[in-house]
């Protein structure tokens, strides 16, 4: 990996990469006419799951009936004859051999009030949400163990993206933005840069949303077509088992509540999903599934790590300055809700190529549940934590 000589030249090219994308700065008309004329919001995200075979294999799936269904596949522990098992380094649940060596798929996906309903993002093992300009937020979302056939809508990079995308050597990074100073220090790190203006081909737009949060991509195409030595990736931070129990929640509590400024957020647990729900400006925040379906959002493990941020001098298309995280290294503090309880804890981050680890008050690395995780850098003093009795 490009570390020693990369750490300086990246802190310093991090302050100048901010610029926001252009509105339309790139027609996919000309690139990609076909794709945009023969696909439509009705295309589905695919998911894996026991029992279901990935669309892309040409073996059929099955589709999930519930009245409520669930966005994330269901959260279970490993049991004791699961130990043999191979497991999803950023899941740590059962994961088809033959995919554990495949780089993660990270993508950029937009979060504004014109972006609902996303797709795909509840197939993703890992989320990290970030403050942008204007008091929104955006996501980058890590695939590996399963990847959809589409995703949307996806948005141009930040610089807060590239300390959280760098410890993830080799991966593959799917993104909009035409910003010269990001894709130049993209092209600085051992990260692929699979965006719009390198692979166009497989990106269209969506004509039944408005620009810019139209943009979709075929991530499950993408994320094959590139050739690539077997890969190694190291989980995040370990997984609890039903039989070794690890680090367990300190007290049961409701959820938490983030203010973000024109986003706010709410992660309420729900034993019966064993998942943290969410919702977004009083509306439950609900995702396309298959076949169009909508799914509500439910992680097994949600994070708070608490971010400074500062404001950059560069402004988007409407003259909000854009922020910028300083999570390339450091500490802080950090709550981590999984199983229907808060341990309140610190966050460590060395440096900028390696990723952040999470530890209780004793120094102790904190287990996360199997299932899906999400990270939110949210700014300081802007969340609190709900009560049972509240």
């Amino acid at each position: 990996m490009k570390q020693a000589t990369l750490v300086i030249g990246v802190v310093g090219l991090l302050c100048v990469a901010c610029a926001a994308d252009p509105r339309d700065a790139y027609d996919t008309a000309t690139a990609n006419t076909e794709a945009r004329s023969t696909e439509s919001t009705a295309v589905t995200a695919t998911t894996t799951q026991p029992g279901q075979q990935n669309v892309d294999s040409g073996k059929t799936s099955e589709t999930a009936t519930s009245d409520t269904p669930l966005a994330t596949t269901p959260q279970q522990k490993p049991a004791p004859d699961q130990e043999n098992e191979v497991l999803a380094p950023f899941r740590g649940t059962p994961i088809n051999p033959s995919d554990l060596y495949s780089p993660p798929l990270a993508l950029k996906i937009d979060n504004a009030p014109t972006a609902l309903p996303q797709q795909g993002l509840q197939d993703a093992d890992i989320v990290f949400e970030e403050l942008v300009e204007g008091g929104l937020t955006r996501f980058l979302a890590i695939f590996h163990s399963q990847i959809p056939t589409s995703v949307g809508p996806i948005r141009s990079g930040r610089s807060t993206d590239i300390p959280l995308l760098m410890p993830f050597d080799g991966a593959l990074f799917g993104w909009s933005g035409s910003n010269w100073a990001f894709r130049k220090l993209l092209d600085t790190v051992a990260i692929t840069d699979v965006g719009l203006y390198r692979d166009p081909a497989h990106y269209w737009r969506q004509t039944e949303r408005t620009s810019p949060s139209n943009l979709w991509v075929r991530a499950s195409q993408l994320a094959n077509k590139e050739e690539h030595d077997p890969l190694t990736s190291e989980p995040l931070w370990p997984y609890e088992s039903s039989e070794d129990p690890m680090s367990g929640p300190t007290r049961q509590i409701k959820g938490i509540r983030i203010d973000w400024g024109s986003t706010k957020i709410e992660h309420v647990w729900d034993a019966t999903r064993s998942g943290w729900t969410r919702s977004q400006n009083d509306d439950t925040h609900v995702v396309l599934g298959l076949n169009g379906e909508q799914q509500e959002l439910a992680p097994a493990n949600v994070i708070i790590q608490f971010t400074k941020y500062v404001l950059t001098n560069e402004e988007d298309a409407n003259g909000a300055r854009i922020p910028l995280g300083l999570v390339s290294e450091g500490s802080g503090t950090a709550w981590i809700l999984k199983d229907g309880g808060v341990i309140e804890g610190r966050w460590n981050k060395a440096n900028v190529t390696v990723h952040t680890e999470f530890v209780d008050t004793e120094g102790n690395v904190i287990a996360m549940s199997p299932g899906s995780t999400w990270v939110l850098l949210a700014p300081r003093d802007s969340a609190e934590i709900l009560e049972i009795d509240d």
